[in-house]
């Protein structure tokens, strides 16, 4: 007799981009993970041991910020 457990998952939702999520179906056929839970896996857990956060997202983070301010400022 096979002893398996089964493995406890909770679902995530996030709104993100299509940009977003070409770049992580991009990722996710890069690193070659079967599912793509165990690539969001691997890559929440290469950010946390890493322990930083790349210099180029804080970049884009400043950009969408910025922008995002125009367009409310443009509709005042």
């Amino acid at each position: 007799m096979i002893n398996s457990k089964k493995i406890r998952t909770a679902r995530i939702d996030l709104n993100i981009s299509v940009q977003a999520q070409l770049r992580f179906a991009t990722i996710h056929k890069a690193l070659g993970f079967k599912t793509k839970p165990e690539t969001f896996e691997a890559l929440v857990f290469s950010i946390s041991a890493k322990d930083i956060i790349d210099p180029a997202v804080l970049d884009r983070i400043e950009d969408t910020l910025k922008h995002h301010t125009q367009l409310l400022e443009s509709l005042s």
